[in-house]
């Protein structure tokens, strides 16, 4: 854990993204269903109550997500070390969720990667590059809709249009076949099973923004509740690390191990205290 004497001037800095990678930390050791498809779908079942609690959060309320884009940077660099950027952690780029936004998250992201699927098939069976077609803005940004006042009927039409989406995506992935899943794409980018459990995992970070909160303040308590949530994750984790029936995908859809995951956080925290000290 780090020490409030080796955080340097940067400190503020440094305790939010090793908050924010704590936390991620945290996301990945909750134990998923090998098979993606189920993964979508139980996640779904589970954070769609996340969802209908927003209902209850004050009209003009706003939450700081853990996450920061430098993380979000970090934890989908290219494998290949030349094509990495340099990460500044001497800054932090964070954002915030309302009541409404994790709504259009979970929606938009839904979409997106049902659309996805069906380019990726067609990429693989007839060599059709994929047309970008994501229309949506990214987590970073609010939108002045976000930030409007969500009633009980708002809510109703939300959940059904984030259930059906929900349905057809589970729906076309439980048809993928083991060598569609796994199919790598020529630009290197991911292949679809690492892509449907990263629906999965970013589902829990959109829809329990909210209940999930962190301390708004110091920067220092949210790194300890960080902790504490982490070290709570690891022990049931290692306790399921030999099931076959199970992975550990981080919010991006890469598998670790338990090990593995301790390994990502003590390394990220040197690297954290060697650039801002």
């Amino acid at each position: 854990m780090l020490s409030a004497a080796r955080t340097g001037r940067h400190r503020e800095a440094l305790l939010a993204h090793a908050t924010a990678g704590r936390i991620v930390a945290g996301w990945t050791l909750d134990p998923a269903p090998r098979d993606p498809a189920t993964h979508v779908e139980a996640t779904h079942a589970r954070t769609r109550r996340h969802l209908e609690r927003l209902l209850e959060k004050p009209a003009g309320s706003e939450v700081r997500s853990p996450m920061t884009s430098q993380l979000y940077t970090r934890l989908t660099q290219p494998a290949d070390p030349s094509r990495r950027a340099r990460i500044d952690y001497t800054v932090v780029e964070s954002y915030t969720y309302t009541p409404r936004k994790p709504l259009r998250r979970v929606l938009d992201h839904a979409l997106d990667h049902l659309n996805q699927i069906d380019q990726w098939q067609q990429w693989r069976r007839d060599g059709v590059v994929p047309t970008p077609t994501d229309g949506w803005v990214p987590s970073t940004v609010t939108l002045p809709e976000d930030r409007l006042l969500l009633t009980a009927a708002d809510l109703d039409a939300w959940l059904w249009r984030i259930d059906q989406a929900m349905r057809l995506l589970v729906q076309r992935a439980a048809a993928l076949g083991e060598e569609e899943l796994d199919w790598l794409p020529p630009d290197g980018g991911w292949p679809l099973r690492r892509v449907l459990h990263h629906v999965a995992r970013s589902e829990v970070l959109y829809a329990a923004s909210f209940d999930e909160a962190l301390p708004e303040d110091p920067a220092a308590a949210r790194y300890a509740e960080a902790d504490t949530r982490l070290g709570q994750r690891l022990g049931a984790a290692r306790a399921r690390a030999g099931d076959p029936s199970i992975v550990f995908p981080d919010p991006y859809g890469t598998l670790f191990t338990p090990a593995e995951v301790v390994d990502e956080v003590i390394a990220l925290e040197r690297e954290l205290v060697t650039q801002t000290t």
